[in-house]
């Protein structure tokens, strides 16, 4: 006796001597959620080891409050620390069942246990526990006990205290939770590992309705409160297979806060993050991109099922279902349980779909049986197939070609929004800042600019004819061509511009200067390599999105460049501010110059590549880019407040097949992204450039590039920097002489000093070699070749 009662004293002395200090609870920092806002405030994106939100004492819900003391310590504010009269029921409670069904803990041990100490289930650690729990008492309010008992436990999901736990589940702070709700949470306490919403609903709502039995028992509830909350149903949130708004974009941050602010601020520093991003905008571009991609890769028609599952398909439970449910317009995989001549059978979780012939008409299938097999696995969406059908159940398959798009807006350099690629659970590369591409016929805006500043003017003429450029051993090393292998003769850059010209664009740049085309790119704020070889002027460069979408944006933006940028400020929960955006900016032009080349490109949409935007109620200027090829597809244009650009392509670049050039592929997922932000309202229809200052307004003859009057035919408004509008008027001669061949145009032409004039055929047909950057763009219809 004398032996136990001394290894009793024993070991309380040594918990004693060993026994944190709680006075460290008073800079008690838990780990805290980084949450990241869009312009607006609202939040799309987090980070933390644990996800937590604490709060304040004054903060915590009345009935959460009532549930956790009804259910874990109904003396919590009569005791100091250990209940006695608890222990000693608790005792007699599982004496008289022959096993443990009653703890005695108080919410205080409990909280000692999970702060400072192990789960073994030792007597020296009980010891440890009633210690500390009668120090923490001494030094802390009930209510801050409270507190840190709700902030700090652990309720599955990595979900870490009531309030992340209420946005998880509920979708909503816990101040607006029901007494059902609250008490379902509390419940989870017990075993998070268990006792999930998602997986055990049944084994939830009978513990919530242990928790609302001892909230009527405690006087918290009365019989009508309590048999109106027990009979409310339990409903989560659906946490559906649904792409995160933004997820590239979050993603780029989180990298720069890793690099910047480290690990350990990141995931458990609960930094505030003030964002550029637009989730609206955003909404738009993953919107347009993802529909963009499907609508191409339908183009080559239906691939198959990416898998087929063996035997007992009739139980067979997909990775993708644990995700949640089929929600409106979200993509699910679906089990094929039964395919026949008119409908279809399909699976996802306990939900059976039927597939009709009109949900799968793109495969150009009259009958499911035809395509779909039982066993397949394919993907499905529940949407319509035009804006004036039922939603009915789609088809639908993961597309092989990548695309990447941009907004800027074009005045501040902010990033409203970006998509890295058609789904960032499938990659998190992010093309729009990592990705290097060809830019193809995108590029001629250095060269047109570069122009410009040298001194040209819309109105003046190359003779876009055969050239050829030697190599240091004076072999032909390379000619540049036009689609349709065609040549036109005396062109004015306007027109060239427009149709994207291949020859007129080298040459052009060749008679400018590549150094001057360089710097000028370089002003522009591409900081990529630039080659200088001819075939730079089609854009045998690899440049990063971003990087083409501010140099466009430098010309939307009155010839100032400014650095895009993501993150506005940076603070520590406690509002310290450790980084704020400084802006850096430069000059690319003058407001003139580039308000004579944003005309210039208004016409590529009015008249030229990408006239099928034209119809469109804002003014949009830009360029579409093509590659040899057909492997890199862009347009980058901008309105009068924002500048987009996309690229679409395959990761290994190859070939998109003949004719997927700019204007039919980028191009239709611009107008899809401008089309939803007309109809949302960050894009304001009827929005219209500023009127042009600085600069002269002229009619020309688009053809010739002399004066005419608005009323003729072929004429259009350009503008010119004051003193350098054309003198001379258009004539019919001069119509006569255009429409002659270009061999035969030579001789009315002259040429601009260090122009390059035709080759010989001879020359020509000693052999070329094409470069990877040729662009291959189809110029307007009226440019065309005789049939």
């Amino acid at each position: 006796m004398t032996a136990t009662v001394g290894a009793a004293v024993g070991v309380t002395v040594g918990a004693v001597i060993d026994m944190p200090r709680v006075d460290a609870l008073a800079d008690f920092r838990p780990a805290r959620i980084t949450q990241l806002y869009d312009r607006g405030g609202r939040s799309f994106s987090s980070y933390a080891r644990q996800r937590r939100i604490p709060l304040a004492p004054h903060e915590i819900p009345e009935q959460v409050k009532q549930a956790v003391i009804a259910v874990e310590d109904r003396n919590f504010y009569r005791h100091g620390g250990l209940d006695l009269w608890g222990i000693l029921r608790a005792a007699v409670t599982n004496f008289r069942s022959g096993r443990t069904v009653e703890g005695a803990s108080t919410l205080t041990m409990q909280l000692t246990r999970q702060l400072f100490l192990t789960p073994e289930k030792t007597f020296r650690r009980k010891v440890e526990e009633a210690l500390l729990a009668v120090e923490i008492e001494k030094n802390y309010t009930k209510d801050q006990i409270l507190a840190l008992y709700l902030n700090h436990g652990f309720l599955g999901h990595n979900q870490y205290g009531i309030e992340a736990a209420s946005r998880f589940f509920f979708g909503k702070p816990s101040a607006s939770l029901s007494v059902a709700e609250a008490a379902t949470l509390v419940g989870i306490f017990q075993r998070p590992g268990r006792l999930s919403p998602y997986n055990a609903p049944d084994a939830v709502k009978a513990r919530r309705n242990h928790v609302l039995g001892r909230m009527l028992d405690e006087g918290f509830l009365d019989r009508e409160q309590h048999r109106a909350a027990v009979a409310q149903p339990l409903v989560v949130v659906e946490h559906g297979p649904r792409e995160e708004s933004g997820a590239y974009f979050a993603e780029d941050i989180r990298r720069h806060l890793e690099s910047r602010q480290g690990s350990a601020a990141l995931l458990e520093g609960g930094l505030q993050v003030q964002t550029t991003l637009d989730l609206d905008i955003q909404r738009s571009v993953d919107k347009g991109l993802r529909a963009g991609l499907a609508a191409l890769d339908r183009r080559r028609g239906f691939r198959g099922p990416h898998l087929r599952l063996p035997l007992r398909i009739d139980d067979a439970e997909l990775p993708s279902w644990s995700s949640g449910r089929a929600v409106a317009d979200g993509w699910f995989e679906g089990v094929v349980l039964e395919s026949g001549p008119s409908t279809a059978r399909i699976k996802h979780q306990d939900e059976v779909y039927t597939l009709t012939p009109e949900g799968m008409a793109w495969t150009g299938k009259k009958s499911p049986s035809q395509i779909l097999t039982r066993g397949d696995v394919a993907w499905f969406r529940i949407g319509a197939p035009d804006e004036r059908s039922s939603p009915i159940l789609l088809l639908e398959q993961e597309p092989l070609l990548q695309a990447a798009a941009i907004v800027l807006e074009s005045s501040s350099g902010a990033i409203r929004a970006m998509a890295g690629g058609w789904d960032f659970g499938r990659s998190q590369y992010n093309r729009a800042t990592q990705a290097r591409r060809q830019t193809g016929s995108a590029f001629k805006l250095f060269v047109y600019g570069a122009a410009l500043d040298a001194g040209f003017t819309p109105a003046d003429t190359i003779l876009d004819a055969p050239v050829a450029f030697r190599g240091q051993d004076n072999q032909l090393s390379y000619s540049p061509r036009n689609y349709y292998n065609q040549y036109y003769g005396i062109v004015t850059l306007t027109r060239a511009l427009e149709q994207s010209f291949n020859v007129t664009a080298v040459k052009l740049m060749d008679v400018v200067g590549i150094d001057k085309v360089i710097h000028f790119a370089r002003q522009a704020g591409v900081e990529s390599d630039l080659p200088p070889y001819p075939s730079l002027a089609l854009g045998a460069a690899d440049l990063i999105p971003i990087e083409l979408a501010a140099a466009y944006a430098s010309i939307a933006n009155q010839g100032v460049w400014i650095q895009p940028y993501l993150i506005e400020k940076v603070e520590t929960p406690e509002g310290a501010v450790l980084e704020k955006r400084v802006p850096r900016t430069r000059k690319v032009t003058s407001p003139a110059t580039a308000t004579v080349l944003r005309r210039m490109l208004e016409g590529v949409v009015d008249r030229g590549t990408a006239r099928s935007l034209s119809d469109l109620d804002l003014d949009i200027a830009g360029k579409t880019g093509t590659t040899n090829d057909y492997s890199n597809a862009w347009f980058a244009g901008f309105t009068p407040r924002y500048t987009i650009c996309v690229w679409v392509g395959y990761d290994q670049p190859r070939s998109m097949g003949r004719g997927m050039a700019g204007d039919k592929v980028a191009v239709p997922i611009w107008r899809r992204i401008a089309e939803d932000g007309l109809a949302t309202g960050w894009l304001t229809a009827g929005e219209r450039f500023p009127p042009p200052s600085g600069v002269v307004p002229v009619w020309i003859d688009r053809g010739s590039g002399h004066r005419a009057s608005a009323e003729t035919a072929g004429a259009i408004e350009m503008l010119f920097l004051p003193g350098t509008e054309p003198e001379a008027t258009a004539s019919g001669r001069w119509a006569t002489i255009l429409s002659l061949p270009w061999y035969q145009q030579k001789a009315f032409y002259r040429p601009k000093p260090r122009e390059r004039m035709p080759a010989t055929v001879t020359e020509l047909d000693a052999g070329v070699v094409e470069d990877s950057g040729e662009g291959g763009e189809a110029p307007g219809e009226e440019e065309a070749p005789p049939p």
